[in-house]
């Protein structure tokens, strides 16, 4: 079995990709990055027994499994971070910011963006929480109003006044999520950013990073409330959020 285990890895991660894009209807981003490991997976078993007598291939097979050795414990390192970050603060705070995450057919919000909005109007309605709400979001190339409107528009539907709602409409990243909402709460507070307090709304395997990415544009008083990730993504969207956690660590500064 133990010299399968590459086969059997790289078929399970093929077939997961295909059956994510069938369930969701559309192709997941990092889905096909995904597939495309598992097909090298299953080359590189045969390869390996073509070639298993082949002095020059043993020697590069063996730089390559310390390789992906030290690579798979950076990987399981990262992800235990990111799956024990606190997750679901109640505690009130000035303002509420949740983060975009797409949309779909150029004005609806995402699967991924409603579970957040929800997130948020399930904190708001729990708590009576006054604060104000910061939705943030630019507008893709493939998308007809921004995010942050999207977002603002299905909030108002849900029976969240529109005077408490702040729009910030330039962001295209996590980074800048909190870059240019940083500027809309120190023009509406009248105050620096680190005198405000602000609780992040995102999904369960983004809290961790938003939260890094936050104390880099200078939030200092923050905690995140977080939407829960529908369970047959939890594989891909983990796994793209250990190597977004490492990118992000890198260079969003």
């Amino acid at each position: 079995m133990k010299k399968y285990i590459d086969l059997i890895i790289g078929i399970a991660i093929f077939f997961y990709c295909i059956m994510v894009n069938l369930i969701s209807n559309r192709t997941i981003a990092f889905s096909e990055t995904l597939r495309f490991l598992g097909i090298l997976l299953i080359i590189y078993h045969f390869l390996k027994i073509k070639f298993k007598s082949n002095k020059y291939f043993i020697k590069v097979n063996k730089i390559l499994v310390m390789l992906v050795s030290v690579g798979f414990i950076i990987f399981i390192f990262s992800e235990v971070m990111i799956i024990g970050y606190p997750k679901n603060n109640e505690e009130s705070t000035d303002y509420i910011m949740i983060l975009g995450a797409g949309l779909n057919n150029g004005d609806r919000v995402s699967l991924t963006l409603k579970h957040r909005l929800d997130a948020a109007l399930k904190y708001i309605n729990g708590s009576g929480s006054k604060s104000y709400i910061v939705v943030s979001g630019g507008q893709g190339s493939d998308e007809t109003i921004s995010e942050s409107e999207a977002m603002k528009r299905y909030l108002i539907k849900n029976g969240v006044p529109s005077d408490k709602i702040i729009k910030e409409d330039k962001s295209t990243n996590t980074y800048e999520n909190f870059k240019y909402s940083k500027e809309k709460i120190e023009e509406h507070s009248r105050k620096n950013i680190d005198k405000n307090t602000v609780k992040i709304v995102t999904t369960d395997f983004h809290a961790l990073r938003s939260s890094m990415l936050a104390k880099r544009n200078g939030y200092e008083d923050i905690n995140v409330y977080s939407s829960k990730t529908v369970s047959y993504l939890v594989p891909l969207f983990y796994t793209r959020e250990s190597l977004a956690l490492a990118k992000s660590f890198i260079l969003d500064r």
